[in-house]
């Protein structure tokens, strides 16, 4: 497709003066890589003060835009104009998001070949629920559930970042599937840090802060129990006589040192109980170290405890 690429005005088309008519300033030449501004599109797009060009083909794909178009189309005196085009103001929308937006639209090959950043995807799912845009709702979508998966034991350091504005981002689109993933995320996170966790409160709503709040709660209880009672879990299978007692000593050495404050101090969150547990399971070179019997007894209990956190994170966190 060629691109212009050319400084030309962007003046609107003069308008024919009615009554309570006033003269607006010009459109200013949009602030956005000039791809955006294709020469034969038939629409413009003004978002922030910014204009782009673009096809009402393309647009189509929205059930929004579809439908404005099909309606009778005033007639050219009766709309603003730039360069021939129809323009349409978009309230409230932001030209980052339509870059994305747009760049996915129009080039999806590079769109998906690029990194992949939250902006981006933000972005991509503010537009794709506001116009109803479902492919590129599904995409946005898809990329959270990679950061933070339904299954919170499936969650990586990859979850970490941007858990706070994660959470508002998925009560604005109503993606409610991420939210005790990234709650969880965030919990672990230190407060004391200039990480997410240090600026929770800027972007969680009050109701949500408490809710954070209630999760790190419960899972202090969580921990506090480990630590004061490391081989024995009410409700669980394996019981304290189940380790014979050489192996005993050593387990709850081992459990102990997993969960202690010092484990995680220079490390920008505190103890991830879902990890730990996981890391126990799999932790061939300790499992060699106890007898046969021990060694169940130990999966057991790691076992159970991941399955409570896995099935409690939900009511945790008020969800």
């Amino acid at each position: 497709m060629d691109i212009s690429s050319d400084a030309d005005s962007l003046r609107p088309t003069k308008r024919r003066r009615g009554p309570g008519y006033q003269s607006e300033c010009p459109l200013n030449r949009p602030s956005m890589d000039k791809h955006l501004w294709l020469p034969d599109g038939d629409i413009v797009l003004r978002v922030e003060g910014c204009g782009m060009r673009v096809h009402r083909r393309i647009l189509r794909c929205s059930s929004v835009f579809g439908d404005m178009f099909s309606l009778p189309q005033p007639s050219h005196l009766d709309v603003e104009q730039v360069d021939g085009c129809a323009s349409v103001t978009l309230a409230g929308d932001k030209v980052h998001d339509w870059d994305v937006a747009l760049k996915w639209l129009y080039e999806k090959d590079a769109f998906l070949a690029q990194i992949v950043t939250f902006d981006t995807i933000a972005g991509a799912l503010r537009l794709g629920t506001k116009y109803d845009m479902e492919e590129l709702r599904g995409w946005a979508i898809a990329q959270l559930l990679l950061r933070w998966p339904e299954d919170v034991a499936e969650m990586r350091l990859t979850s970490l970042p941007h858990a706070a504005e994660a959470i508002a981002l998925a009560r604005e689109c109503s993606v409610a599937r991420i939210l005790p993933a990234a709650f969880y995320a965030l919990s672990v996170q230190k407060f004391s840090t200039l990480a997410d966790g240090g600026r929770s409160h800027c972007a969680l709503s009050p109701p949500d802060l408490r809710r954070l709040l209630a999760g790190r709660e419960a899972l202090q209880d969580v921990l506090l129990r480990i630590l004061i009672e490391p081989l024995t879990e009410p409700g669980c299978p394996a019981s304290d006589n189940s380790s014979c007692g050489q192996c005993a000593a050593r387990r709850s050495q081992y459990i102990r040192a997993k969960f202690a404050p010092e484990a995680c101090a220079k490390a920008p969150w505190g103890p991830w109980l879902v990890r730990e547990l996981e890391g126990m399971v799999n932790d061939d070179v300790f499992l060699r170290s106890l007898c046969s019997d021990c060694v169940h007894a130990h999966l057991t209990t790691a076992r159970w405890r991941l399955g409570r956190l896995r099935c409690d994170m939900v009511a945790f966190f008020l969800l």
